[in-house]
């Protein structure tokens, strides 16, 4: 498995192996995906961490581990944004999310650092922000976050994706608009 870019006047191809779909990006215009090529491209990154990275889902690593490999996926998938894990800057200043502080009783700031986000450093443009779970560990304030980073003016994700790993299972997804979970969940 592999994932190769060609570049042609203006235009960016990205080719990956095994009959995946190519994305064609056109570099001159700033390019907002629909909420289906967003789908689309999470589900192939899914996919290629499933058939690259299996050891890492089926050997108790930590999400960080796998959030790291699944973000470097979605970043050759999403090529004009930037992919980062764990970032927590909005701007200069760090990233807070006022009210998530009390969604547990050990969380002790509304500092946050997003598992990964797909965005354009230093604007507001703020395209997907994702969590991420293995197993049955508690999730209630990963999902708080999301309604929260749809939601509030100050960061405006257009999409938030929860994703629970199970081993080598179908991943469970939960995507959210607008502060609230979309009904029209896409599966893996």
């Amino acid at each position: 498995m592999y994932a190769a870019r060609r570049r042609d006047k203006g235009v960016t191809t990205l080719f990956i192996s095994n009959n995946i779909p190519q994305f064609r990006i056109f570099r001159d215009i700033m390019y907002n995906p629909t909420f289906e090529e967003i789908c689309q491209r999470v589900n192939i990154a899914i996919g290629i961490l499933f058939k690259n990275d299996i050891f890492l889902l089926t050997n108790g690593v930590h999400e960080r581990s796998i959030s790291h490999k699944l973000a470097e996926y979605l970043q050759t998938l999403f090529p004009d944004w930037n992919v980062d894990c764990e970032y927590n800057r909005k701007g200069d200043a760090t990233k807070i999310l006022k009210g998530l502080k009390d969604c547990d009783e050990y969380i002790r700031t509304d500092r946050v650092y997003p598992d990964i986000i797909i965005h354009q450093r230093n604007t507001k443009n703020n395209l997907l922000v994702i969590e991420i779970k293995i197993n049955n560990t508690n999730s209630e304030c990963d999902i708080e976050k999301l309604k929260l980073f749809t939601s509030d003016p100050e960061f405006k994700y257009s999409y938030g994706l929860f994703v629970r790993f199970r081993r080598i299972n179908k991943p469970d997804l939960q995507w959210f608009e607008e502060g609230r979970e979309k009904p029209d969940n896409h599966p893996v």
